[in-house]
């Protein structure tokens, strides 16, 4: 099982094209170039039927079947791409053996899934797709995290012949977080403006406007990273963006008393000014089920939280949102606000 990221994807199939594909995560760009860069690689190998199916109640299994076992008039090899959504039942994962068990060298398989974990790993319908697919490929098609960014535009500058300085990749970043798609026009745009494909912090500047897409889930990660900054940015956003403040607050509300559960003490605290006890974090982290990858954003807000602190923070929360309902007219993102602040300097 191989798993790469889009950037990797034309190497590997430039190495070998492989009968099966997971695309898994969500974002647009990065999904339909992914099945984009394998279709055009599979029409050169002579696949020259597409077929795209949104798995849905009515998805007809047989006709999907049949296909696998018949050959067209037509065509001789074909690409069958299905989109799956993330409940996967279990008369779901019977219907994909199935298809799966049926693959043979004229059919190549792209399944989009929103997400693959590692339960996944051990259903039958996987086991059965490394069965027939040794080489299978996961392509991880999920938004870049902040993180991650940088580095995602300075590639995608690279393949599209652009030298750019450090500073305008930051700028880049900054200006279209979540947003790949409108930070890929604005890159082609500055290729088009500038032919010698130089671009300069000015240059960007320029062109650049502020396009970030952020989540709830975005804003309570910087709170609990204890960025500021980027919280009360995040903010922002999401109040350009229309987002009603009460989600927001409910967000923030059970991550918190996830926070207090997770720190829940065996035995009587000597004082509730102590800071969030850690002792058993791995086991509560065990417990709650919490994700690996989000495991570190808990840990970091421990020491910057006593009982007392969390305490009020929670009944802060819950006045906010008695006052929200009583009074719909009443502007709580001022409020929200200094919770973050509050919440993320542990003050």
């Amino acid at each position: 099982m191989n798993r790469i990221f889009p950037e990797q994807l034309n190497h590997s199939l430039g190495q070998r094209l492989a009968s099966l594909y997971y695309l898994t995560g969500q974002d647009p760009l990065l999904l339909a170039e992914t099945r984009d860069l394998i279709i055009k690689h599979a029409t050169e190998q002579g696949f020259d039927e597409k077929i795209d199916v949104q798995v849905d109640q009515s998805t007809d299994w047989d006709d999907l079947f049949e296909r696998c076992q018949s050959m067209g008039l037509f065509f001789n090899k074909q690409v069958i791409s299905l989109t799956l959504s993330e409940n996967l039942t279990a008369a779901l994962q019977t219907k994909l053996f199935e298809l799966i068990n049926l693959a043979h060298e004229d059919i190549l398989l792209i399944l989009q899934l929103p997400k693959f974990a590692k339960t996944n790993e051990k259903q039958e319908w996987v086991k059965k797709s490394l069965e027939i697919e040794p080489h299978l490929t996961i392509i991880n098609c999920q938004t870049p995290t902040i993180e991650q960014l940088p580095r995602w535009v300075s590639h995608r500058v690279k393949i599209m012949g652009l030298t750019i300085e450090q500073e305008a990749v930051q700028l880049l970043c900054y200006s279209y977080e979540n947003n790949l798609l409108a930070l890929k026009q604005n890159l082609e745009l500055l290729a088009l403006l500038y032919p010698d494909h130089k671009l300069s912090f000015t240059r960007v500047k320029s062109v650049v406007e502020q396009s970030s897409i952020f989540t709830p889930f975005q804003w309570i990660d910087a709170i609990l990273e204890g960025k500021e900054g980027r919280a009360r940015r995040i903010l922002e956003g999401l109040k350009a963006e229309d987002i009603q403040p009460v989600i927001l607050l409910r967000t923030l509300q059970r991550e918190l008393m996830v926070l207090l559960e997770l720190s829940k003490p065996q035995q009587r605290l000597t004082s509730i000014d102590q800071p969030l006890l850690t002792h058993q974090l791995k086991e509560n982290f065990d417990r709650l089920k919490i994700w690996q990858t989000r495991r570190h954003v808990y840990t970091m807000i421990f020491q910057r939280l006593t009982y007392r602190k969390l305490y009020e923070i929670i009944q802060q929360l819950a006045e906010l949102e008695r006052i929200a309902k009583l009074d719909f007219s009443n502007d709580i993102w001022d409020t929200l606000a200094d919770i973050s602040v509050k919440i993320a300097i542990g003050k």
